[in-house]
């Protein structure tokens, strides 16, 4: 009798994959609280035990790692691999200024915080500001930019975007968008809308 309880709960019990973690973890972040990334918050909040956390990802530590390498993924490389299907570099300026803009950066917020606390996060933050840029930086060579007048507005345009994201933590996308505007026009830049 005892064996088919034993049972009957392992056949019930909820499954949880992956990626179910790190979308409940980004929800934790765009709710501005990086220090609720717990095993225990977790686990209530997909209402799961902990020995399916520790199944997957062993520890905390590997969990940041793994939701890091998710968020970098999603919101940098699944872009950059997006855009380099296009055929011209101003359908792919156009691509990325679109998901910059449409995007939610509340997330990004936070985890650009956490990074001065964590290091597993920090090393991540860098990475995608690296990607980012450089994937920018190409780009602009081949809108005919040289290297390093593209480097140089590429560092600006994204040193810009981040300072935003940070002054101006609940900016809307019609406001970044309207921003853009005026920063292009300012600029004597091509609008790639």
């Amino acid at each position: 009798m005892q064996y088919h309880t034993i049972t009957y709960g392992i056949a019930n019990m909820k499954k949880v994959d992956k990626q179910q973690w790190f979308i409940i973890g980004l929800q934790i972040l765009e709710s501005g609280d990086f220090s609720k990334i717990t095993i225990d918050n977790l686990c209530s909040i997909l209402q799961i035990t902990k020995g399916s956390f520790y199944h997957h990802f062993g520890n905390i530590d590997g969990y940041i790692i793994a939701l890091m390498d998710y968020w970098l993924i999603q919101n940098t490389i699944q872009i950059i691999e997006n855009a380099d299907k296009l055929p011209s570099a101003k359908e792919r300026m156009k691509l990325v200024g679109n998901a910059v803009i449409n995007r939610s950066h509340k997330s990004e917020q936070v985890i650009r915080a956490w990074g001065f606390s964590n290091p597993i996060v920090k090393k991540h933050v860098q990475q995608v500001d690296d990607l980012r840029i450089d994937y920018s930086t190409k780009l602009r060579v081949l809108l005919g930019m040289s290297e390093e007048d593209a480097k140089n507005f590429s560092v600006l345009e994204y040193a810009i975007f981040v300072g935003m994201q940070q002054l101006y933590f609940d900016m809307n996308e019609n406001d970044l968008e309207q921003f853009y505007m005026f920063y292009c026009q300012k600029f004597q830049i091509d609008r790639i809308k």
